[in-house]
């Protein structure tokens, strides 16, 4: 049966942001989007901490105008809500008489389930990774000719092969020999990762996530793959969750985590085991490197994307 979700734009100034949200509030309405332009700002600027990576799609901030989105399920309840907020809108903007408020414009649009369901289907497309590996969505029945098929659900935990980090560490793997190994997924997010070191002939695998809802992802994908008897995703850090040793660790991370991990990863690396280093930008790469020297570790392979560096690493024999 087809449902349709209720939109409601509210579009405001900056400093609107807050007193409408606050209104709604007042309404019975708690949840809501915010797009603050500012938000932008204060990325590049550091105030939200020290990020190494961000999604591309966060540029659009700059440019964004200003406004809150509401949804709400088309029930019995919803016209009612609408029309709260309606007249919320414009008692608001009455009141407003300097314009501190924008345009304080309120939109109200329908979002057929099954046309969202769909438009996002179709705008999700199988794409090659290095030589041999294809991402799929999960949907999907196709057959590539000598490609090594991976299916995974778009815009789910970080990791699904279209950004830089990701996609070096997956064409690093694609040169190993994975027959008889096994593999240990630092941040596994979707477990992407782990899932193509299986697919490309891994024993098994141990993926571990400091979220939960990345350890039910991966967990997930690896049965969309077919090889959920060969991996177990656990929520939890290094330290405390991983007592094995392996022979190919994956850490596709960021530079300053992998400089605090490194000194405990040796212990869970095979004598003549590989660890592949992601998610570093180009400005890090000699403190990474550097570190993973200290450490007793030699560079075996390096790429680089966009900025982007990942490494291939073992121990110094």
């Amino acid at each position: 049966m087809t449902q349709t979700i209720k939109k409601i734009d509210i579009y405001t100034s900056q400093e609107g942001l807050e007193i409408v949200g606050a209104a709604l509030e007042d309404i019975g309405q708690p949840t809501f989007i915010i797009v603050d332009p500012n938000d932008f700002d204060s990325l590049m600027d550091g105030k939200f901490g020290a990020w190494d990576y961000f999604d591309k799609s966060l540029t659009e901030l700059r440019d964004a105008e200003a406004s809150i989105t509401i949804y709400l399920p088309n029930d019995e309840h919803c016209q009612k809500s609408v029309e709260e907020i309606q007249e919320m809108i414009k008692s608001l903007k009455s009141s407003d008489t300097d314009g501190l408020l924008g345009k304080l414009d309120c939109i109200v649009s329908d979002i057929n389930d099954e046309d969202w369901d769909k438009t996002w289907k179709d705008s999700c497309k199988p794409f090659p990774v290095g030589d041999k590996l294809m991402i799929c969505p999960p949907w999907g029945d196709e057959i590539f000719e000598g490609k090594t098929i991976l299916r995974i659900e778009p815009g789910q935990a970080f990791g699904t092969g279209t950004d830089e980090t990701t996609k070096l560490s997956l064409e690093m793997l694609e040169n190993i020999e994975f027959s008889g190994k096994t593999v240990l997924d630092i941040g596994c997010g979707s477990g992407i990762l782990s899932i193509a070191a299986l697919l490309f002939g891994a024993d098994s695998a141990f993926g571990i996530d400091i979220d939960q809802t990345a350890v039910e992802t991966a967990t997930e994908n690896a049965k969309i793959n077919n090889v959920s008897d060969k991996v177990k995703y656990v929520c939890g850090n290094l330290i405390d969750t991983v007592s094995e040793t392996y022979d190919i660790i994956c850490a596709n991370i960021i530079a300053d985590v992998i400089i605090i991990l490194l000194p405990q990863v040796s212990r869970c690396l095979t004598p003549d085991g590989v660890l592949i280093l992601s998610g570093i930008i180009a400005d890090r790469e000699d403190e990474v490197m550097e570190s993973a020297v200290k450490h007793g570790y030699t560079l075996v392979e390096r790429s680089e994307e966009n900025g982007w560096v990942c490494f291939a690493v073992r121990t110094i024999q």
